[in-house]
């Protein structure tokens, strides 16, 4: 469990990193290009010199987020001077630790150097870079890798599937499962609890795993919290099918609507140390919240919210754990891991999976993978059962989000995953890479159509809290009591992607009748309350007043004198005081007839100082999309595109961010934590289902 230790202290955790992104966006690049050149001016080295180096300077170029470039200068036996360009990696995350990184190569004195925690995709180029350096400066040829993924070249997001060199070893299974994640994890232990000898792949050095919000309809937590039956589960499950266009599947979304509270107690069974709480910020002990607490989210309900009034609901039937680890949610993930250890499954960290095997019925039978960590052998399992993809959604990989998801791409919107947010393997590359996607399609599997990206906007210091929103002309462009996804859709329509949120002084006695929905402020609590006697204080629809005193960019004690600081001025000056006297007119007719906001949300902006938050695009926190699928985690033939067979893959089974057919074109944002929830039931299903040839 060393290396599990060590890879969740340097976890971070969805709340902690949102905190920095809602108004960021950035250039994406493909990851690990190499190239090398020596600076003009500079003489070739024609022969080795009499001490280690060459005496010179020396350049060369990788890929991280962006080109990084190092430039290093030699005296024939030490590395004399450094300079890095990171000015196209992320402002914020690989750019500030420019000085730290040079200063690590020169005490280092070669390209060894450790991961910067948060910016490893950086780090990683800076040390490909200088070893390209270094190389030069040895005079040794220096390996140019070719500007494209392994998996294939140009547009061709799939590319070739991969010639496997000698096998040195082979073993038995019943059941592989590739991806330790939250759904691989549950599958290996639903499998290994049925008898089945199970093989758990895993790239990174240990499972992967981030926040901790779940959605869940009736069931033994539900009746405790006084919530079972306060949502019909067929009233969530046509809203989900409505918020994906029904390009996904009802049955797959009913199933885990009926049943998914089932396979939550007993992912609850394998953790018997944690801390139910009944209410969202119920006061627990330090040692409570450091093993792990769970909480039902929203609750009790804000006294003005009734999602049934609602033209976009929160349901009110979600819940969260909570600890003090960087992986939050790490502690009942891990005892899942734990619990299919202690019953047998063998894990192999640090290996990819890299081809499937099938007999010549065409039923899958196995995996190739390759071991990283022990020169690269290449190791054959066996899976008498059956093969369940787990291997998550496929951010970080820019030939598929260019073919599956170009937006992104074209708007240079920030993606967690390419930035190894979401974990990195033990090469040090982001584990968002759709392996499961193209593992499958090159065993004959159909990917389904119309992606969702995550893209739920959370706003600013303020949440999505639905205060007036205005666009760089002045103009008001939205109903603004509306949830994070469909806020991002609007910004995204506005000139250079920029939008500004507007609030008075009285902000405060607006809150308790906002919405209370995923990202937004809608409880206003005492100043009384002591956050240091309560490790379950913080949660993101709760503030003090006095919390939130310095939550804008721009004030101003008059409202012109705010949209000057704005950076107003001429015509969209005029427009943005004619808009707000708009705005004041409706709120004070308690009618929005222009954008049909509730009226019981339209708060005149009177009361100064006046102040506002400027808005960008949001962060991508992964791009959901993977094999078409159903309530049996089954997979299905692709065939052409005109024509799709979709005749059922005999022994391949899917869960995770890789089973499709869950969501499509963008992901729903009516039920707070949606994902993990399907992850765990269908990580369940697929692995009782493996085993029982289902």
């Amino acid at each position: 469990m060393k290396n599990q230790e060590q890879n969740r202290k340097k976890s971070i955790s969805r709340r902690d990193f949102l905190k920095g992104t809602a108004a960021g966006a950035l250039g994406l690049a493909a990851m690990g290009v190499l190239g090398a050149c020596q600076d003009k001016g500079e003489p070739a080295p024609t022969e080795a010199a009499k001490g280690l180096y060459t005496p010179g300077t020396y350049s060369a170029t990788a890929t991280g987020m962006g080109e990084v470039k190092v430039t290093m200068t030699f005296d024939t036996d030490s590395i004399t001077d450094v300079v890095l360009d990171l000015s196209n990696e992320t402002e914020n995350i690989g750019q500030v630790h420019k000085e730290e990184l040079t200063k690590a190569l020169m005490d280092a004195q070669n390209a060894e150097i450790d991961a910067v925690s948060g910016a490893t995709v950086t780090t990683n180029a800076v040390k490909e870079a200088a070893k390209a350096c270094i190389a030069q400066a040895k005079g040794e040829s220096v390996t140019v890798s070719a500007p494209v993924s392994e998996a294939g070249d140009g547009e061709d997001w799939l590319g070739a599937e991969p010639e496997i060199g000698t096998v040195s070893d082979t073993q038995d299974f019943d059941v592989v499962v590739i991806g330790a994640g939250l759904s691989g994890i549950c599958a290996a232990r639903a499998a290994a609890e049925e008898g089945a000898k199970v093989a758990i792949v895993e790239k990174s050095a240990s499972f992967n795993c981030r926040s901790g919000e779940y959605a869940l309809l009736n069931g033994t937590l539900n009746k405790r919290w006084g919530r079972e039956g306060i949502v019909d589960t067929d009233v969530v499950v046509d809203r989900l099918m409505r918020e994906c266009t029904y390009r996904n599947k009802r049955s797959i979304l009913k199933r885990w609507a009926e049943h998914g509270h089932e396979a939550m107690d007993w992912f609850l069974s394998a953790y018997p140390d944690i801390t139910i709480c009944d209410t969202t910020r119920q006061k627990v002990t330090q040692e409570q919240f450091d093993k792990g607490i769970l909480v039902p989210l929203a609750w009790p309900q804000p006294e003005h919210y009734d999602y049934r009034e609602e033209e976009f609901p929160t349901f009110p039937s979600s819940m969260e754990f909570r600890s003090s680890r960087p992986d939050q949610q790490g502690f009942i993930v891990e005892a899942q891991l734990n619990d299919a250890i202690s019953k047998g499954a063998k894990t192999f960290f640090g290996c990819f999976g890299t081809k499937l095997l099938k007999d010549s019925g065409g039923r899958v039978t196995g995996v190739i993978i390759r071991d990283a960590q022990n020169g690269n052998k290449y190791i054959q399992l066996n899976a008498s059962k059956g093969v369940i993809l787990a291997t998550g959604d496929n951010s970080g990989d820019e030939r598929i989000m260019r073919h599956f998801a170009p937006e992104i791409l074209d708007k240079k919107i920030m993606n967690m995953g390419a930035m190894g947010m979401m974990g990195v393997d033990v090469e040090g590359k982001p584990i968002s890479t759709g392996d499961g996607l193209r593992l499958g399609a090159w065993a004959g599997a159909k990917v389904q159509d119309f992606h969702a990206p995550m893209t739920h906007h959370m706003g600013s210091g303020m949440g999505v809290t639905p205060f007036l929103q205005i666009n760089t002309r002045g103009e008001r462009f939205m109903n603004e009591s509306i949830p994070g996804q469909q806020l991002e859709n609007q910004i995204e329509l506005q000139p250079k992607h920029t939008s500004f949120q507007i609030f008075d002084s009285a902000w405060g006695e607006q809150i308790p009748f906002m919405p209370a929905n995923h990202g937004g402020l809608c409880y206003i609590i005492s100043e009384d309350e002591d956050a240091a006697s309560n490790p379950n204080y913080t949660d993101r629809q709760f503030t003090k007043i006095s919390e939130k005193a310095e939550a804008f960019q721009f004030k101003g004690e008059t409202i012109e004198e705010l949209l000057k600081n704005m950076g107003f001025s001429g015509k969209e000056l005029e427009t943005a005081l004619a808009t707000i006297e708009r705005y004041n007119e409706l709120a004070k007719a308690g009618k929005d007839e222009d954008f049909g906001k509730p009226g019981k949300r339209m708060f005149p902006i009177e009361k100064g100082p006046f102040y506002a938050c400027q808005w960008g695009t949001t962060a991508m926190l992964v791009c959901v999309g993977g094999l078409e699928s159903d309530e049996n985690c089954h997979t299905f033939t692709a065939g052409e595109p005109e024509s799709p067979t979709r005749e059922l893959i005999p022994g391949l089974y899917v869960c995770g961010n890789v089973q499709g057919s869950r969501y499509a074109v963008e992901y729903p944002i009516c039920f707070r934590g949606i994902s993990h929830s399907l992850c765990v039931y269908y990580g369940y299903v697929a692995g009782k289902n493996c085993v029982a040839g289902i």
